[in-house]
């Protein structure tokens, strides 16, 4: 990335932000902490990957079962679902990342498969001009210890747009709100390890870009929508620390 971000490790399988200036402490991610929704959908979206995965490559599966074993086949099925989430995480990256060298370099050379989901990205520029003010830039909350990184504020119609970059096939999600305003509250933005203030925050969005589509969607990121996501702050610290505690011997 072109902008240095927070360094980030692994805590018991979830990532935490380094503060790089204060020894020792490390803050939870913002998505880790918005992950403490219920998703519901998610068992009948894998059940939907799982199934299509054996439709389509029932050769395959068959040959696995034949001259392999049939834990094999059983385990590459079950990993369905993770092979889909990966394929579109590194879509989704590289879509960040051209669209962020696009704006620091509008020259930029970007792979050819990206087009479509560029063309979107070129089409939004083309009707709201936004005026760029920082792109990538991670934040951190010392207050409420939680950290992340959005994707850019820019400048519509005289407002600071909080905006987020989607690649989702599933859409613009309302916990992107909750994200937002985490983003918008925390006490300080970092560029490389350099300490630097947040600018008023007006509104947040976010910029959904997909092959065939895109849309750009306002958010709140109001109070009451951010005392929500320190809700799920609580309920964070329950799931990775009171809930070990709480049963005394």
């Amino acid at each position: 990335m072109t902008n240095p971000k927070v360094q980030t490790i692994s805590i018991n399988g979830i990532r935490h932000y380094k503060h790089p200036n204060i020894k020792g402490l490390n803050a939870p991610s913002v998505t880790s902490i918005v992950g403490m929704l219920p998703a519901p959908y998610l068992p009948k979206w894998n059940s939907k990957v799982t199934a299509e995965a054996a439709v389509n490559n029932i050769g395959d599966i068959n040959h696995m079962i034949t001259y392999e074993s049939k834990t094999k086949a059983i385990e590459w099925l079950k990993a369905s679902a993770e092979r889909e989430l990966h394929k579109a995480a590194d879509t989704g990256t590289r879509v960040h990342e051209a669209v962020e060298q696009i704006i620091l370099d509008p020259g930029y050379k970007y792979d050819d498969d990206l087009i479509p989901y560029i063309d979107g990205f070129h089409k939004f520029v083309e009707k709201f001009e936004p005026e760029w003010i920082h792109v990538e830039k991670s934040v951190f909350s010392v207050t409420h210890v939680y950290a992340g990184s959005f994707d850019a504020i820019c400048k519509i119609n005289n407002k600071n747009i909080l905006l987020d970059f989607k690649t989702t096939r599933s859409g613009i999600s309302a916990k992107v709100a909750l994200q937002l305003a985490a983003y918008k509250n925390a006490d300080v933005m970092f560029d490389g390890d350099k300490e630097i203030e947040i600018p008023r925050i007006d509104a947040g969005a976010a910029l959904l870009l997909r092959p065939d589509k895109w849309s750009y969607q306002p958010l709140r990121i109001d109070d009451d929508i951010f005392a929500t996501f320190l809700a799920l702050r609580r309920t964070f610290e329950w799931e990775s620390r009171q809930s070990k505690t709480a049963m005394l011997a």
